[in-house]
């Protein structure tokens, strides 16, 4: 059965194929499967797979995915998404209005409504004080976490980071259920943005005061929300939840859920042997034959993201010399051989599901030996004594993978194609394969020529912080003045079709400019034990943005 489905993040860069948040479910001698019901009717205890934690359970200062994934048992958000990526309520149900003011300057209201009824899990109830506390916390001048919140141009945030002022006056508590935020101009992601985790102040917010996040901090490796788990330990890399009566949405059917830590590599066998009962390895045909001979239950689902060979243009200035480079990514034999039919060569730097993604795109640079040449000499390159060479110096590439030193990689084949046809031509391809932690070190610093990694997205297709010239992850040194206007554009209009246009726009520039050869569009996997889980109760067309962690609290064991 092939689904789709996908984790929600922030615009990330991840390294080779892994997915952004290992997971999965199942018992083992750490945490036998309790088969003793509840009053509530909750029934037996459930354990999933995840990759390694570092403990920081907070929706405010997680450092991994991987936390954050516990984060979302425990914490209900402001807002959610439905199967298409659309904003929709949650915790608070919304109403957007743009407005003018006096002077003629356009400005954005939001006004979020939170729903009758909701507690946390200590059954205190959820109100207007709790949403703005959580929007100080994430808008301090000393807020150190992953959220962008702050890069919104709420109107008086300036004078809250930067000043005396001790209130945003652009977000106000009209009532107890009540608040309104109001931002200059317009910015389609803002409201993905807003989709923030509600904590509770009187948990969370006990010692909080501008500029002093310490006693929230606190509360880091002790969460507390609304979520439909209550945090319980974390304990010989086991975390325990158990079931939340207070759930807004419905009390879960589990009575307990643990995270056991996993090894990637061992993601398959731990549902084989029955030591959790859902994880999610890496798709490969060979993963799925092993399922299928196993008898295990897996759904193929569609990555947000893509990955892609990255090239630095400050490093390689020469535009002939990448697009020469380009030309030499065989890219199709090495996706079929890692992936078979789990993924395809995409011809765009976007993912697929993407909204904004070209369907009809074609392809840009093709693989073609001689074409290359022809852009090296383009470049000023010359043949001499069997070297291509420049002012006296030969062409060198340095390129970055983070294979683990055995490239283990989708993306390896195609650089070692490129290293057999750059060395017939007298050229140097240098690859260095390294673990993840030291190739991000590099890239950081802009210490790779080329590079290979993948993107995870939002479901706002927003490039400012990929490709924009002052954009925090432009990676690629790119300075486009045209590029920099239409991404600015597509952030001034909430009009699809348009946003859509100048997107494909700037998808050929940054094709043109060849500093990004996009290379496969791939899927995730999720495996179940069908002797452990009900999969009757797993969510129903599953898409990249709602998957079975969306309807959590209906997912049953098997009695």
């Amino acid at each position: 059965m092939i689904k789709f489905s996908k984790k929600i993040t922030t615009l990330s860069l991840i390294a080779g194929f892994s997915t952004i948040a290992l997971i999965g479910c199942g018992g083992s001698e750490d945490a036998t499967p309790n088969t003793d019901a509840t009053e509530s009717g909750a029934f037996g205890t459930s354990v999933f797979a995840v990759g390694d934690l570092n403990g920081v359970f907070s929706p405010f200062f997680y450092t991994t995915a991987y936390d954050d994934v516990i984060n979302g048992r425990v914490h209900m958000g402001l807002l959610g998404q439905d199967r298409l990526g659309q904003v929709v309520p949650e915790a608070a149900t919304f109403n957007i209005e743009e407005t003018t003011t006096d002077s003629g300057d356009l400005q954005t209201v939001y006004t979020f409504t939170l729903q009758d009824g909701i507690k946390f899990s200590d059954g205190e109830p959820m109100t207007a004080d709790d949403v703005m506390f959580n929007f100080l916390v994430l808008l301090d001048p000393t807020y150190d976490g992953m959220s962008t919140l702050n890069t919104l141009p709420i109107v008086g945030l300036a004078d809250y980071k930067d000043g005396d002022a001790t209130e945003i006056a652009g977000i106000k508590k009209l009532d107890d259920k009540t608040v309104q935020v109001t931002i200059d101009g317009i910015d389609p992601a803002a409201i993905y943005k807003f989709a923030i985790s509600v904590t509770p102040e009187h948990y969370y917010g006990t010692t909080f005061k501008k500029g002093d996040l310490s006693g929230v901090k606190l509360k880091n490796e002790a969460p507390l929300g609304a979520g439909p788990f209550i945090f319980d330990s974390f304990a010989n890399n086991v975390v325990n939840l158990v079931n939340n009566p207070n759930y807004f949405f419905g009390a879960p059917k589990l009575d307990k859920l643990k995270f056991q830590v996993i090894d990637q590599a061992n993601m398959f066998e731990a549902v084989r042997s029955q030591q959790v009962d859902l994880s999610d390895p890496s798709a490969s045909p060979e993963m799925v034959a092993n399922v299928e001979e196993a008898g295990l239950h897996y759904e193929l689902v569609d990555n947000l993201g893509y990955g892609y060979i990255g090239i630095n243009a400050e490093r390689v200035p020469d535009i002939n010399v990448r697009k020469g480079l380009m030309h030499l990514m065989n890219r199709a034999p090495a996706v079929e051989s890692y992936y078979g039919d789990l993924a395809t060569v995409i011809e765009r730097p976007m993912s697929t599901v993407s909204w904004a993604y070209p369907q009809d795109a074609t392809e840009y640079y093709g693989y073609d030996v001689a074409k290359a040449k022809e852009y090296f000499v383009a470049a000023g390159y010359t043949e001499v004594g069997g070297k291509l060479v420049k002012d006296g110096k030969q062409l060198r590439i340095e390129v970055g993978i983070p294979g683990g030193g055995t490239m283990d990689h989708p993306t390896a084949p195609v650089l070692t194609q490129m290293k057999s046809d750059l060395e017939a031509m007298g050229a140097v391809l240098e690859i260095a394969d390294t673990d993840g932690s030291l190739f991000f070190d590099v890239l950081n610093q802009k210490g790779w020529d080329m590079w290979v990694a993948a993107w995870g997205s939002t479901a706002d297709p927003d490039m400012y912080q990929i490709y924009h010239s002052t954009g925090p992850s432009n990676h690629y040194s790119i300075f486009n003045d045209d590029l920099d206007k239409i991404i600015v554009d597509a952030r001034s209009t909430n009009d699809v079709a348009v946003r859509t246009n100048l997107y494909q726009q700037a998808l050929d520039i940054i094709m043109d400019q060849a500093v990004e050869m996009p290379i496969y569009q791939r899927k995730n996997m999720y495996v179940f034990n069908p002797e452990m889980i009900n999969i009757d109760s797993l969510t129903d067309d599953m898409t990249p943005y709602y998957n079975f962690y969306s309807e959590l609290q209906n997912i049953e064991m098997v009695k």
